[in-house]
């Protein structure tokens, strides 16, 4: 076992030494809700493991607004363009719900990338499900409707939250869902109508688990099948 106990599945999946000189030269810390990890064509200063909450990434358009393309939390990482050797991205980052993660200087991970064959590996593993999720939220957003679509996004922040209750703000939810938060309203009240959440004043409470899961599009069991493979679950 890592001495630390990291519940960041990536960190978990590490061969021991890795992880621990990882963690060695990484910071505990607790990520506020719109705390901002990174902006776009500025030089990445760190790269972050998420042990909870939701890390949100988005892409800035040319006329201001941002436009959700993934979701981080505990399954995976931030600062990708690092471990292939670029110190800049074009996304925005910043979190979505309040979690904690471990985050360690972009400039020692290039280190321990260049050092650790290993890590190279699990990160290259890491960037496949990422990139399945980039696609994925494209398809998913013109084929399946609210509701489906709402029903998959919490499944995955309940598993990242590792908890039934969060906060999740109606402008969040609409911005990953790319809808007004009229279309927000309806999706979650006919959620809540069918037992299945609770949402009150921005915060969500999962009721039927089984429910949602039913509820949801399929994309949330592909996602999710998908990584387990890639990463050996």
């Amino acid at each position: 076992m890592i001495s630390t106990n990291p519940r960041n599945n990536l960190l978990r999946r590490l061969p021991l030494n890795i992880a621990e000189t990882i963690l060695k030269s990484a910071e505990f810390t607790h990520l506020d809700l719109r705390d901002t990890l990174s902006e776009p064509n500025i030089p990445i200063r760190s790269v972050v493991f998420p042990e909870s909450g939701v890390i949100s990434v988005l892409l800035k358009m040319e006329n201001e607004s941002l436009i959700e393309i993934a979701t981080v939390g505990n399954e995976g990482m931030l600062g990708l363009p690092i471990a292939m050797g670029i110190d800049t991205s074009q996304e925005m980052v910043f979190c979505q719900v309040t979690g904690t993660a471990w985050v360690i200087p972009a400039e020692i991970f290039a280190q321990l990338v260049k050092k650790h064959p290993d890590l190279k590996l699990w990160c290259d593993r890491y960037s496949v499900i990422f990139f399945d999720q980039v696609a994925r939220n494209a398809a998913c957003s013109r084929s399946h409707d609210v509701s489906k679509r709402c029903a998959r996004w919490l499944l995955q922040t309940q598993d990242r939250c590792q908890q039934n209750e969060f906060v999740l703000t109606q402008e969040f939810l609409a911005l990953m869902l790319g809808v007004s938060r009229t279309s927000v309203n309806i999706a979650a009240g006919a959620l809540a109508k069918n037992g299945l959440i609770t949402y009150v004043r921005g915060r969500v409470k999962v009721l039927d688990r089984d429910g949602l899961e039913k509820a949801s599009c399929s994309c949330y069991a592909s996602m999710r099948d998908f990584a387990a493979k890639v990463m050996k679950y």
